[in-house]
């Protein structure tokens, strides 16, 4: 497929495409580049190709001003992430950044990346922390996960009560056990020119993205913007003088009933990517990954491209139940364990919110 060629040309793992493009593929090039949000990683690729492979002068003019503004937007996501830290840091609270410019400063270029919303997971008690945040935003919808906190205009942040969970109730059970333990030790990162801010540390770093991503298989759907994430945390995390890592991580996937997944997910990166091997976390499953491979490209960005997925902002609570069951149901044949508690996590969430009084 042409756009892994390009996808290989920006990591640097294919000098050139087998081909030169027509004006037709690089318009699907182009096309497909922003339905993955990866316009600004493929835009260094593009700068190395030879005259011949590059694409029309127009499009390259397009493409260059679409670069340009994701480079504003991730000088203005750095400020507030920096910004949203000291502010619960002031408060007392420890508070650690998932993902985003975190997931960013691990690119040849962080301000490539396209840049997304603010999720600041907070330790401490859910109810003091939803009150604090009501008693500036009252109407707030709040979940056993997380809530809205809209500090800024320009940026949309999301508080976390918790990075992840599964629809298996055991499972979460032993999740959220081993995540607070990590909060006591996150990693610290500098964001270019603004200052420092709490990411998790290594270990759990490669648990919860993994399982962020296999969270958004169930809910919405995945991109290659969050695979090329994990890309460059593996190749950057699992290397010789780092080998550890591995065998304190893969317990862990294990245990959390996660390993499949992953299987397929390094199939996934090593088709794709190309990514050695050695710095996969497991063996790979072509089977579970070529399933994989094929809601990603599907979906796009968090299935915003998928005409499968229906309105969730507009869904009743009953609706949303209904459908996410149905939706899940796809997923049957690979992962059984978590869509047969699907229905069971919708119902006890909805009883939660009840009977605290979020509703």
């Amino acid at each position: 497929m042409l756009f892994f060629e390009f996808i290989r040309i920006a990591l640097g793992r294919q000098e050139a495409f087998s081909h030169s493009p027509s004006e037709e593929e690089w318009h699907e090039l182009y096309e497909e580049a922003k339905r993955q949000t990866l316009l600004g990683v493929l835009y260094d690729g593009l700068c190395r190709l030879s005259a011949d492979q590059k694409p029309p002068r127009q499009m390259l003019i397009n493409w260059h001003a679409s670069v340009q503004k994701i480079i504003f937007d991730n000088k203005r996501l750095n400020q507030n992430t920096v910004w949203v830290s000291r502010r619960w840091e002031k408060l007392g609270y420890r508070s650690v950044i998932l993902k985003g410019q975190g997931n960013a400063l691990l690119y040849p270029d962080p301000m490539l990346r396209v840049p997304g919303d603010i999720d600041i997971w907070i330790g401490g008690e859910r109810k003091k922390i939803v009150n604090y945040i009501r008693s500036h935003f009252p109407k707030l919808e709040v979940t056993r996960i997380e809530m809205e906190f809209p500090v800024r205009k320009d940026t949309l942040i999301e508080v976390h009560f918790l990075p992840s969970f599964l629809y298996d109730p055991f499972k979460n059970s032993k999740m959220q056990r081993y995540y607070r333990q990590q909060l006591a030790q996150p990693k610290q990162v500098e964001l270019p020119e603004e200052g420092i801010i709490n990411i998790p540390n290594d270990e759990m770093n490669l648990v919860f993205q993994l399982s962020h991503i296999y969270r958004h298989l169930f809910y919405e759907g995945i991109g290659l913007r969050q695979l090329m994430d994990y890309y460059y945390l593996s190749t950057s995390l699992i290397t010789p003088d780092n080998e550890y890592l591995r065998g304190k991580v893969l317990p862990v996937i294990r245990e959390l009933g996660l390993m499949n997944f992953c299987k397929a997910l390094m199939w996934v990166l090593g088709e794709v990517f190309h990514m050695p091997g050695e710095q996969m976390l497991t063996e790979p499953d072509e089977k579970r990954g070529r399933f994989l491979l094929s809601e990603v490209m599907r979906a796009g960005n968090f299935g915003h491209a998928d005409e499968r997925v229906g309105d969730w902002a507009q869904m009743s609570r009953w609706e949303r139940l209904t459908w996410g069951t149905r939706w899940s149901w796809r997923l049957i044949g690979q992962y059984p364990r978590e869509v047969f508690w699907h229905p069971y996590y919708r119902i006890s969430q909805y009883i939660w919110r009840l009977f605290n009084g979020y509703l």
